[in-house]
């Protein structure tokens, strides 16, 4: 359902829209700063706030409220849009001459010249705030209803033309599992927590999934007797995922010296990971090229170095040490020898993971025996909690807009997944497995599978 809206919105929704959509279209960047943002004492995000406009002949169809109901539960989980009256208190508007855009909804039907209905389409008409028609998007109704699937690309599309980032509905978060007396397995679900399906494929226990940059493989950890590896998978059934790297350690070496082999953090290029290796019983951190299998070391030091995570732009590290006596945040431009330090107090900190922008890090702070989402800026030291609670909540990844976060919290008594957005607001589980299930290390990727 492609559609063009840049002109309608330049020439109808006003100045703010107009600089907005000029802006993104020049620097497209996953956090946006302008003077009609949302600001969280300098980190923050910008939203448009729509009212849903029903018409007479979609209002008397008699699943109206719950086709509203779905609406309002996409345009709030994009994190692109706030809807006037919505039941979501994070995406809720008051509406009224505020709002940003209208959508007006109503049925069209198509007959014969007997007047027999031969097929009927659901109109969502964007509008401006003056409720001036700009263009028509078409959901078709088969059997009279229409497929989420296809509201989710069309949200996704909008998003894009509004902001220069593809829409995330529908689009794929893969994480650890582990269901009671079984191995901890790698698995899949969509942004809506349906579609769960295993993506792994082997005996051993498997950890720390990351997607790669194309968003069409993932790398993973596996722990076995016989020592730790990284597996390379392209989720091609009829492909078997490679052994990327592999310790010879035994089982009682690797219970001493927990993950001597595990990745990683991807280049952009997708040839090159960032992935701790133990050599001669110390971890590092290594570069591992995919396509000549050699590794080049970049951390050298007594200290377990751990927990990668590369830049957007190749050029900065950051990763966990306890070189300090504590686990800590280090950074270290790649070229250079010393790193820094961006963390300090006394707990400890882990998980870090830079915005699809690389402005802003998201991490784990523990203090007082629990553990917090963290956002920090590095490069002014902005420092705001996300999470708050008698639980942990740790493990965060982002969205590829960088408008949502999702992290692993225990507020139920067992580890589940969760999503936020940016700001801290917008909570809410991600899945719907049963109660002692465990879920954690989440990956996000656009793709959509």
């Amino acid at each position: 359902m492609p559609f063009n809206i840049k002109l309608f919105l330049i020439k109808s929704l006003g100045l703010f829209l107009a600089m907005f959509i000029i802006f993104v279209s020049s620097d497209v960047r996953a956090q946006t700063y302008s003077t009609e943002e949302i600001v969280i004492s300098g980190l923050g995000f910008a939203r448009f706030s729509v009212s849903l406009i029903a018409e007479d002949s979609f209002s008397e169809h008699p699943a109206a409220s719950r086709w509203l109901r779905i609406f309002d539960r996409n345009l709030c989980w994009s994190g692109v849009f706030m809807v006037s009256g919505s039941r979501y208190r994070s995406c809720r508007t008051l509406g009224g001459a505020d709002v940003d855009m209208k959508f007006i909804l109503k049925i069209n039907q198509n007959k014969t010249n007997s007047g027999k209905i031969i097929s009927k389409q659901l109109m969502l008409t964007v509008a401006d705030n003056n409720g001036v028609p700009l263009f028509p998007i078409k959901l078709r109704l088969r059997k009279g209803r229409f497929h989420e699937s296809d509201l989710m690309q069309l949200i996704n599309e909008l998003s894009a033309q509004l902001t220069g980032l593809e829409g995330v509905l529908g689009s794929t978060i893969a994480f650890t599992l582990k269901q009671p007396k079984r191995r901890k397995i790698i698995a899949r679900v969509n942004t809506h927590g349906k579609k769960l399906a295993a993506i792994s494929r082997n005996p051993n226990i498997s950890l720390l999934p990351k997607w790669n940059p194309q968003g069409d493989a993932i790398v993973y950890t596996t722990l076995s007797r016989r020592g730790t590896s990284i597996i390379f998978d392209e989720l091609n059934l009829k492909k078997q995922p490679v052994v990327l790297l592999a310790s010879n350690n035994s089982g009682a070496r690797v219970s001493s010296n927990f993950l001597s082999v595990s990745g990683g953090s991807w280049h952009s290029s997708g040839q090159k990971l960032i992935v701790t290796l133990s050599r001669k019983g110390n971890n590092d951190l290594y570069i591992f090229n995919r396509k000549n299998r050699k590794e080049s070391r970049l951390t050298s030091h007594r200290a377990i170095d751990t927990d990668p995570d590369l830049s957007p732009d190749n050029q900065n590290l950051i990763f966990v040490s306890d070189r300090s006596g504590k686990e800590q945040i280090y950074f270290l431009k790649l070229g250079t020898k010393i790193p820094f330090q961006l963390t300090f107090g006394r707990g400890s900190n882990s998980d870090p993971v830079w915005s699809p922008d690389g402005t802003l890090i998201a991490y784990s702070r523990f203090r007082y025996g629990k553990s917090q989402i963290h956002l920090m800026d590095p490069f002014t030291g902005e420092d705001h909690a996300l999470t708050r609670g008698k639980y942990n909540s740790e493990q965060p990844a982002w969205s590829p807009d960088g408008r949502q976060i999702i992290y692993v919290s225990s507020s139920t008594g067992i580890d589940k997944l969760y999503v936020m957005f940016v700001d801290g607001t917008g909570r809410r589980r991600l899945t719907r497995t049963p109660k002692d299930f465990e879920e954690g290390s989440p990956s996000w990727t656009p793709r959509k599978y």
